[in-house]
């Protein structure tokens, strides 16, 4: 693609892409006639060129994933807005933004959910903590005020809304009714009867990246997708630097 690509390690394909302050015509092309008018819609040119370099990167992706040529693919969602590829029932992906960095997801064996934020100072992390967070969550957090306390924030909410996005409902399911780990780390979560494995990257640029996947609810499954999961994440320091 005609910008800045790096795959990221994940036990699904999952791409992080910088967007370019043009748009490349060669990507725009493969655009549907719904996703240019959409793309209209947004109040600077800015966030509608990361729309649409957000929807071409998932669609040049999915073809190298699923073989569907990106113009000829055709996506529906649900309706809490998670992205389909018609047709392809195996085929899961999922999309997230902020600032001027995309993140594309793509399996063909899991439902999963992708989320990056951009880390930040917040005012009100405390007061969105105790809406947003559970009480074993909120103890597990820097003392509020403290110069660490907004990127813990950060670190647990980018793992949940990966989490409830891979689920398909988005923030239809409260972020306190269920638990998560805090630091990032590979770990497995229990959240509206799924079985839910997920990790969070620091990108160390300002940037924090989380997956999420559902997993068959079974131990031995659990166990070995585990220690796979634990692999990939021992080897993404090093993976990050290049």
């Amino acid at each position: 693609m005609g910008c800045r690509t790096i795959k990221l390690p994940a036990p699904f394909d999952l791409w992080r892409i910088d967007v370019s302050p043009q748009d490349d015509q060669r990507l725009m092309a493969c655009l549907s006639g719904e996703e240019h008018a959409r793309a209209a819609k947004f109040r600077t040119e800015a966030l509608a060129r990361r729309y649409r370099t957000a929807h071409a990167a998932l669609r040049i992706l999915g073809e190298r994933r699923c073989g569907i040529p990106a113009a000829q693919q055709v996506y529906h969602t649900n309706a809490f807005g998670k992205p389909c590829l018609a047709n392809v029932s195996q085929a899961h992906c999922s999309l997230s933004y902020s600032g001027e960095s995309v993140l594309v997801g793509w399996s063909l064996d899991h439902e999963i959910g992708i989320d990056l934020e951009r880390v930040r100072v917040l005012d009100d992390a405390a007061e969105l903590a105790d809406l947003h967070y559970t009480a074993r969550e909120r103890a597990a957090l820097p003392c509020p005020g403290s110069r660490h306390y907004s990127r813990a924030f950060l670190t647990l909410w980018v793992r949940k809304e990966a989490c409830v996005k891979a689920l398909g409902q988005g923030l239809n399911i409260a972020p306190s009714s269920f638990d998560c780990d805090v630091d990032p780390r590979l770990a497995l979560a229990e959240i509206d009867g799924s079985s839910v494995e997920s990790d969070v990257y620091d990108l160390k640029d300002g940037i924090l990246v989380a997956w999420a996947r559902i997993i068959q609810n079974n131990w031995s499954d659990r166990n070995r997708r585990l220690a796979a999961g634990q692999s990939v994440t021992a080897g993404v320091a090093a993976a990050l630097r290049e």
